[in-house]
């Protein structure tokens, strides 16, 4: 005959207790989920001494003057302000001041990017081109919603975060190994995205380089284009208005669209519910004799 031998008040107490314990866990594990903790920002700002909501994204136009066998053109970009409107201050002020006006590509990769923004191009000296600026650096702004793709227009800085301030660069196809969320150390900021120009951008990042030319003779020049191309004049115009379909609709292409944010995944429920499955079965189990 077996003989059930019941729970003793200590074991009771203990019961119970347990027992609030994974209650108490349960319900923070899906306070989490629902309310996951938001990345900490990496700067501070008061958007309205930048960027007016009252206005679209504003867009920045590149003339490109001839050179070899191109004609040349016109690159727009449309400039993420409601995203990173520090980064995007900044490219506008230099722009409107006449800064990039005459300066030249000095780094271009087939199938990776096409850079310029140096204020040392201006000479005649390439060996010092890549390595010059503005007076004034800014601090790393990465949104989340602004990533690589094709066309994407990022900062270019040193191994520090908070060194960029003039040079920037297009990528020619999209670069996700840049993106902050997909490196082990910071990533590179992205501020805006070609709207127009894509196929020149793509000529200026296939041009002929002295690895070309040179073979490895000249190490130090390997991705310097062969023949000056030059930004002759770099100038900001108005935005579209997305909700204005009288014009056609948006200045974006809506061909790019953003990355997701895949840092804010919550916890799932069961991780922290698994570990206490031994301690349920211990506290819980009833003793049986013959």
């Amino acid at each position: 005959m077996l003989k059930t031998t019941y729970l003793t008040p200590m074991r009771l107490a203990a019961f119970l207790m347990s027992t609030s314990i994974l209650v108490t866990l349960f319900m923070a594990t899906v306070a989490q989920a629902s309310h996951p903790d938001p990345e900490p920002a990496k700067i501070t700002y008061e958007p309205d001494q930048i960027f007016d909501p009252g206005h679209p994204n504003r867009i920045a136009v590149i003339e490109i003057a001839e050179w070899d066998q191109n004609a040349g053109g016109l690159i727009q970009i449309e400039l993420y302000e409601h995203l990173c409107p520090i980064t995007t201050a900044n490219f506008i002020d230099l722009a409107n001041s006449g800064f990039y006006d005459g300066i030249k590509f000095h780094r271009c990769i087939d199938g990776f990017v096409a850079q310029t923004g140096d204020p040392n191009t201006l000479d005649d000296n390439p060996y010092n081109d890549g390595s010059g600026g503005s007076d004034t650096p800014i601090p790393l702004e990465i949104h989340p919603n602004a990533s690589h793709v094709n066309g994407a227009v990022g900062m270019a800085r040193s191994s520090e975060p908070d060194t960029a301030s003039s040079q920037f660069y297009l990528c020619d196809g999209p670069q996700g190994n840049l993106d902050d969320w997909n490196r082990s150390g910071d990533g590179y900021a992205v501020f805006g995205v070609v709207i127009e120009g894509m196929e020149l951008v793509n000529a200026i990042a296939t041009c002929e380089t002295y690895e070309d030319t040179y073979g490895n003779t000249r190490p130090l020049l390997r991705d310097h284009p062969v023949d000056d191309i030059v930004m002759s004049r770099v100038y900001i115009i108005a935005g579209k208005d997305p909700s204005n379909t009288e014009d056609g609709g948006s200045g974006s292409s809506g061909t790019n669209d953003p990355a997701p944010d895949v840092r804010q995944s919550p916890s799932p429920l069961w991780i922290p519910l698994l570990a206490t499955v031994p301690l349920l079965l211990i506290l819980g189990k009833r003793k049986l004799r013959k």
